[in-house]
């Protein structure tokens, strides 16, 4: 029997080679940078262009009055935020005198009358919560155009030092010039004295009343001592009515208390 033949394996590389391969992959390959992005080329629709009928607002300061330099520089300019209602335009502030805000509460500064309505001058103060209806005013930044970047707008390194609130009065109800009375009760009637005879006396009160007007015979004696009776009879004393009444007591008890003896056979 013969033995199989060995399988032929394919040479290995030397270290040398592996070496020198890895070296040629380690090397950078030239890289084209073109003169625009990624996926993106020049096109000169891409500008903003303002709508029909305005333009662009040129941030460029004539004057260094808003200017972020001379902001900086100058440390007697501070920078205050007001917030005003449409119907307010900035030439309605212009010569307006107000009250100095205090930064630390919340107060009435000043007003502002107009032919159409008159407006409340607020100043918001930094450690008050409870201010109402401006609570966007405290995150918001001033952006300063700086002449030396071409108008370029920049965050002012200034803190808004005060916040003021433009706001309409509310609406009162005005009363009416003639007013009308609805309801009104008729006068109470008033009657004479002369008229108002009887009085008021309280059961068990000892009050001694005197008038002009003889007592009403209720219970059947007058004060002198004379019953009354009726038409056509003479009045009788009751001293004498006492007397017979009595008598007459007396013999109905006799007659009742007497009995007869019983007759035994």
């Amino acid at each position: 029997m013969t033995s199989p033949e060995p399988a032929q394996t394919a040479p290995r590389p030397s270290k040398n080679k592996i070496k020198e391969k890895s070296k040629k992959k380690s090397k950078s390959q030239p890289v084209t940078v073109a003169s625009h992005g990624k996926n993106e080329g020049e096109n000169p629709h891409w500008d903003y262009k303002p709508p029909p009928g305005s333009h662009l607002y040129d941030h460029l300061p004539e004057t260094d009055t808003f200017d972020w330099d001379s902001v900086q520089k100058d440390d007697d300019i501070e920078i205050w935020l007001i917030r005003v209602p449409d119907s307010v335009k900035p030439k309605n502030l212009d010569g307006l005198e107000i009250d100095l805000p205090s930064s630390s509460r919340s107060d009435q500064v000043g007003s502002l009358s107009q032919k159409s309505a008159v407006y409340d001058i607020w100043s918001m103060g930094d450690d008050d919560t409870d201010f109402a209806g401006a609570e966007e005013l405290r995150g918001l930044t001033c952006l300063l155009p700086r002449r030396k970047k071409m108008g370029k707008l920049y965050i002012a390194q200034k803190e808004i030092s005060h916040h003021l609130v433009v706001s309409a009065q509310p609406s009162r109800a005005s009363p009416p010039e003639h007013p009308s009375i609805l309801h009104q009760n008729p006068p109470r009637p008033s009657y004479p004295k002369e008229l108002l005879k009887h009085h008021f006396v309280p059961y068990g009160a000892k009050i001694s009343i005197h008038s002009d007007h003889a007592p009403m015979d209720t219970g059947g004696q007058a004060e002198d001592g004379v019953t009354g009776s009726s038409v056509g009879e003479l009045p009788c004393n009751t001293k004498e009515s006492k007397s017979r009444k009595r008598k007459v007591e007396g013999e109905t008890l006799r007659k009742i208390t007497v009995k007869k003896p019983k007759i035994t056979k």
